[in-house]
């Protein structure tokens, strides 16, 4: 099926590039730079170890990691103020040969945090600069496929470029990979096939006859009838290597697992009457299975996550309501990272069991969903906030090698805001949010426990407001402040293994600003 797929791509991309052209070359340039600073307290994203090798806890369970343990109880800034700055650009060159080809290089420039001691990827900002910080971020060819006896227009989109699956919702990320797009007015399909690991091994030496390519294939469509767009998908991760952990060899892989995982969605934008509406369900399916010759029981994965938005602006003030639901896991059924032949999470409440159930909502390895659910639906403790983005928050981690709940796993959201465009330049919201948590014996981030030792399951998480101030300082340049911050309940009560108590950290707060400028 594979050598099909891959047949019939390589064949439309014949074809595309044998039409001849008679076009001039037309080239541009466009970019993006900001720079955000946040100041802030007791927040840490839930990332967690991908596989038993490691201590802390995991992404699936999403209770606080080994990997944050500066800010758990008796860590170095547990209770204490943090802050830090840090910039990013965005460099983007189009070369198009009429509308029928163009090829896209974009490159993307980091610096996590000001004045960072590593060197390389995401380290821009090392004192003296010079770093080798730049990375390429798309390389990709689009091209108008001639007709050749389908009446419906097509392109192709060839090489690294986005993976764009519902963006608040399930998956963004970049990958080498081939899509397609087929326009039949309103409708439009897409199918698509990317490649996440190319078989080989140690030092990416030429023996690719091991069987553990990792491949995603899809398709999703959209039509608009009325005032709504109309979307649905259907992804398939078919992954033969499992969790994508370069901790456990050379290569960057794990061959102790295979997991096959199916998500399945469909949404609704646009106007419901005076209202604008924003409406999504999806889920997904799958199992981990050990390799060969391992007698650990499977995992199964069931959850499921849903949203409906509703905004009505007014004059100069804008209104608005959001629901949302991440189904949890339960921590009798699975350990802190969901893999077989691991124990249960609650060991205390289920004594010797070993994982075999994921209930929690998860998102597949490698996406930066997390960020893109709290930055349109968040407020700015908890989930990120579209005003400064990449800040620190509470979602799930380990996105790079494992499924993880993502930031709406495993908690559910009620949120209103009302909006005040005082000003052609300036904009004020006031945000207010309960947070709740849908884990089952246990919390989705806190780590507390019973007096016997099992984990103790609360339901609330906390109440939060938040303060957004956005200014439109000239066409291109915005500058924003935001502030918020989360009455903590029960769901952030943590374990302290040294005392043997649970203790209540003080409330999660954090005020940020964010420059952006696009061109």
């Amino acid at each position: 099926m594979k050598k099909i797929i891959g047949l019939s791509f390589i064949g439309l991309l014949i074809v595309a590039l044998s039409a001849p052209v008679y076009a001039q070359l037309e080239f541009k340039a466009s970019g993006y730079f900001d720079t955000n600073w946040f100041y802030y307290r007791n927040i840490y994203q839930t990332t967690g170890s991908p596989d038993s090798k490691h201590t802390g806890l995991g992404p699936i369970y999403g209770a606080p990691s080994g990997a944050t343990t500066q800010q758990l109880p008796s860590g170095a800034i547990f209770n204490k103020e943090t802050s830090w700055v840090q910039s990013r650009g965005l460099l983007k060159f189009d070369a198009a040969m009429g509308k029928e080809v163009s090829m896209t290089t974009y490159f993307e420039m980091d610096s996590t945090r000001w004045g960072e001691r590593k060197v390389g990827r995401n380290a821009a900002g090392i004192w003296q600069t010079d770093a080798a910080a730049v990375e390429i971020k798309n390389l990709y060819l689009d091209v108008a496929i001639p007709y050749f006896g389908i009446p419906v227009p097509m392109t192709t989109r060839i090489g690294l470029q986005p993976f764009v699956v519902r963006r608040p919702m399930l998956i963004t990320n970049d990958g080498a990979g081939v899509t397609l797009a087929l326009k039949m007015d309103p409708v439009t399909i897409s199918p698509f096939w990317f490649k996440m690991l190319q078989s080989g091994t140690a030092n990416d030496a030429k023996d690719y006859t091991t069987s553990d390519d990792n491949d995603v294939l899809g398709i999703q469509g959209t039509a608009t009838i009325g005032k709504l767009t109309l979307g649905g998908y259907g992804v398939f991760y078919n992954m033969r290597s499992y969790p994508l952990n370069a901790t456990t060899s050379t290569y960057g892989l794990d061959p102790s697992f295979k997991s096959r995982m199916y998500w399945f969605g469909a949404y609704a934008d646009g106007k419901a009457g005076p209202l604008d509406m924003k409406a999504d369900l999806v889920y997904d399916y799958g199992v981990v299975k050990p390799a060969a010759g391992q007698a650990y029981r499977d995992v199964d994965y069931r959850g499921y996550a849903a949203r409906l938005g509703f905004k009505y602006p007014w004059e100069l003030f804008e209104f608005g309501i959001l629901g949302a639901y991440g189904s949890g896991s339960d921590a009798n059924k699975t350990s802190t990272t969901g893999l077989p032949g691991t124990a249960v999470a609650n060991q205390s409440g289920s004594p010797g069991g070993t994982s075999y159930k994921v209930g929690s909502y998860v998102i597949p390895p490698g996406s930066e969903e997390p960020p893109g659910f709290g930055s349109e639906n968040g407020v700015a403790v908890f989930y990120q906030s579209a005003v400064l983005g990449r800040q620190p928050d509470f979602s799930g981690g380990s996105s790079n090698v494992s499924l993880n709940r993502g930031a709406l796993g495993g908690t559910w959201l009620s949120r209103a805001h009302v909006g005040y465009k005082a000003t052609p330049w300036y904009k004020i919201t006031l945000l207010g949010a309960y947070i709740g948590d849908t884990t089952k014996h246990g919390n989705t981030v806190g780590s507390a426990r019973k007096a016997d030792g099992s984990l103790r399951d609360d339901k609330t998480i906390g109440w939060e407001v938040g303060l957004y101030n956005e200014f439109n300082v000239y066409k291109n340049l915005n500058f924003n402040i935001a502030g918020a911050y989360l009455f903590g309940k029960k769901g952030l009560e943590l374990f302290d293994s040294t005392t043997g108590r649970n203790i209540s950290p003080k409330d999660p707060f954090i005020l940020g600003t964010a420059l952006k400028y696009t061109w």
